[in-house]
């Protein structure tokens, strides 16, 4: 086994180790936000600045919009969110000369924590994510770790 293919194994096995619990934690924080934003969240109309999205192998995706509104107590949020795939080439491809709204809910207590009003809870996808890469490390490292034994006592 040459230096290269060892490093790259340490290098897998650490980033499951840590992508693993960075997935869960941010299942969490999903989870979090996504109820309260279902249980107490304010609906409104949401002025779109800017459509940003990446392509790769020649199709446009994660589309992010950046949105601006104002709360009724006065404050201007400006701030990003994830948007649907045809929704943001919509938004993208809209006139330059109409602007562009789309609904967003937000929390009252903290107007940052925004998302589409239609907004669909991800966190059993994150944790299930964060499962798979933790267990995977794990699994890794216990074979990483027992391998010099078995091969000492087979000697």
């Amino acid at each position: 086994m040459g230096f290269l293919s060892k490093l790259r194994g340490i290098l897998i096995l650490i980033a499951l180790l840590i992508g693993g619990p960075t997935m869960l934690v941010a299942g969490w924080n999903e989870s979090k936000n996504s109820k309260a934003l279902a249980d107490h969240g304010v609906v409104t109309d949401a002025l779109v600045t800017e459509v940003t999205w990446s392509t790769k192998r020649g199709r446009d995706r994660n589309f992010h919009a950046k949105v601006t509104f104002v709360t009724p107590d006065k404050r201007t949020v400006n701030d990003d969110v994830s948007v649907p795939d045809e929704l943001g080439k919509q938004l993208r491809d809209a006139p330059d000369d109409k602007p562009t709204t789309v609904s967003v809910r937000y929390l009252p207590e903290d107007p940052s924590t925004v998302a589409l009003a239609d907004h669909k809870d991800e966190s059993t996808f994150l944790y299930g994510i964060g499962a798979v890469m933790l267990l995977a490390g794990i699994g890794m490292l216990v074979y990483r770790l027992r391998k010099p034994a078995q091969e000492a006592a087979a000697a």
